[in-house]
């Protein structure tokens, strides 16, 4: 039963309340952050906005390495089904099998229908293809959470953008006459108009890396958690469950 619990601990982690204090800390990091960034935007103007490209830019590339992951996760889980059930063929035995066999979610799949199969006849295994698909799924809503993230924080850029053009135009306007020098004020490099620069830009980087991006790269994760949980059913329905339920029936 020591393989069960190391599978089922590496996709539950974290309890549910310690996960929510995480959360609780990052997002009141990430809620100082802007203020800070808000009241010092007026001296460190440019510092804050290559700030501002790098969390997204950063968090962007670290999600899609945390997909590839995931993918490699379930490809190598798959491989590993696979080769598993030709080993179950060899022995011909589930004690030794579940022995001899490496920690898999194949192979806690497997031993919880055995466990079943010691005090049931009728054995489903509908039950538990459910679960492994949730749990699953819970692994790759990290990466869809972020990619909603992405976009909410050029949008953040967006207002903090438009909000420095429109303090800095207001102290430009009041204090410069209109003629040739207002307009070179407002389109100078550290004039109010460069705060559009950010606005857009980090909307654009947002939504291409959250809205685009991640998004198809997400899909295509849940894409093979569709096929991985289908493969893992079937190899099951076919290889396993009969020799159980006749197992099952000559036991009771």
């Amino acid at each position: 039963m020591s393989g069960n619990h190391s599978n089922a601990s590496s996709l539950e982690g974290v309890s549910g309340l310690r996960r929510w204090i995480i959360w609780l800390m990052i997002l009141s990091a990430i809620s100082i952050a802007v203020t800070l960034a808000f009241l010092l935007s007026g001296t460190y103007q440019g510092l804050i906005n290559w700030a501002m490209y790098i969390v997204i830019s950063g968090l962007g590339v670290g999600l899609i390495v945390r997909g590839f992951f995931d993918a490699r996760f379930l490809q190598n889980q798959t491989d590993l089904a696979s080769s598993q059930i030709r080993l179950l063929e060899q022995v011909d035995n589930f004690e030794d099998f579940l022995k001899k066999s490496r920690p898999s979610l194949f192979r806690t799949h497997i031993e919880n229908l055995f466990t079943i199969s010691q005090s049931h006849v009728d054995i489903s295994q509908d039950n538990l293809i459910e679960f492994l698909h949730t749990r699953l799924l819970a692994r790759n809503k990290v990466v869809e959470l972020f990619s909603s993230i992405l976009i909410t924080l050029g949008l953040i850029g967006t207002i903090l953008g438009l909000i420095l053009m429109m303090n800095g135009l207001t102290e430009v306007m009041g204090n410069s006459a209109m003629d040739e020098n207002l307009i070179k004020a407002l389109v100078s490099e550290h004039g109010p108009l460069s705060g559009l620069g950010v606005a857009f830009f980090t909307t654009l980087l947002g939504a291409i890396l959250g809205g685009v991006v991640l998004r198809v790269l997400t899909s295509v994760v849940d894409s093979n958690i569709m096929e991985y949980t289908a493969h893992i059913a079937e190899l099951t329905e076919v290889h396993v469950l009969p020799y159980l339920r006749k197992a099952a029936e000559q036991g009771h």
